[in-house]
């Protein structure tokens, strides 16, 4: 569960200077998606229907987007030079557009029902209501004001049910993929890949931190004693 915290918070002051881009990131998220929807649909392979294919490709960027949040403060303080310093600022929103793509797979997946010209089968269907859920708590989190209205510890604790359940959906979802009789491509593979990398570079950096701080500690006293 270390490795799927949200880790080290930006420190305030700095933070109050050099806000993300949660809006912006959040708008441009939902405008690929939905051209990732389109033109989903307008290449469906044989024997899937477009609206689930469509929910699979907005899936398939939002798993990048989730990747990319769970790994750019980590590398930020792995490798800290300016350029991993300002993608770390944008965890924040990277998980904004994160959630906002996934709203909108489940959109896609939903689609059929909304229509009515098909039905869900009951897992598919407690899927969508636990994700729905599980994005809404994501994205109240994600907001400042939650955190001050909660307290550290609260928000932390959301920050990582919600990590945890989409890392371990992801895994799950995909593993089932990946064995199972019809692979249409490698994408399984490759998304596997992805998520087992991103648990090892926050599990390296949790490890440096605690590799790091005694030295930190034992130099800030000899510093005082001198």
């Amino acid at each position: 569960m270390v490795a799927l915290d949200s880790s080290h918070d930006i420190p305030a002051a700095r933070a109050r200077t050099e806000r993300p881009h949660a809006g912006t990131v959040a708008l441009f998220s939902v405008l690929i998606s939905a051209l990732i929807a389109v033109a989903a649909m307008n290449a469906v392979p044989d024997g899937v229907t477009p609206w689930a294919y469509a929910a699979e490709m907005v899936s398939r960027f939002a798993l990048v987007l989730f990747v990319a949040a769970m790994v750019v403060e980590p590398v930020g303080r792995l490798i800290p030079i300016d350029a991993t310093g300002a993608a770390a600022r944008e965890r924040p929103s990277l998980m904004f557009g994160f959630a906002f793509a996934t709203a909108v797979s489940l959109g896609c997946l939903m689609a059929p029902v909304y229509f009515g010209t098909e039905k869900l089968a009951g897992p598919v269907t407690v899927y969508s209501a636990l994700t729905g859920f599980i994005v809404l708590v994501l994205l109240s989190s994600s907001h400042p004001a939650t955190k001050r209205f909660l307290g550290e510890r609260a928000w932390r604790t959301l920050q990582r049910i919600a990590t945890a359940y989409f890392w371990l959906a992801f895994s799950l979802i995909l593993l089932d993929k990946a064995v199972g009789p019809h692979r249409p491509d490698n994408w399984p593979g490759i998304a596997l890949l992805l998520l087992v990398g991103a648990l090892l570079v926050r599990f390296v950096d949790t490890l440096v931190t605690h590799v790091r701080s005694p030295r930190v500690i034992v130099g800030s006293v000899a510093g005082k004693v001198a």
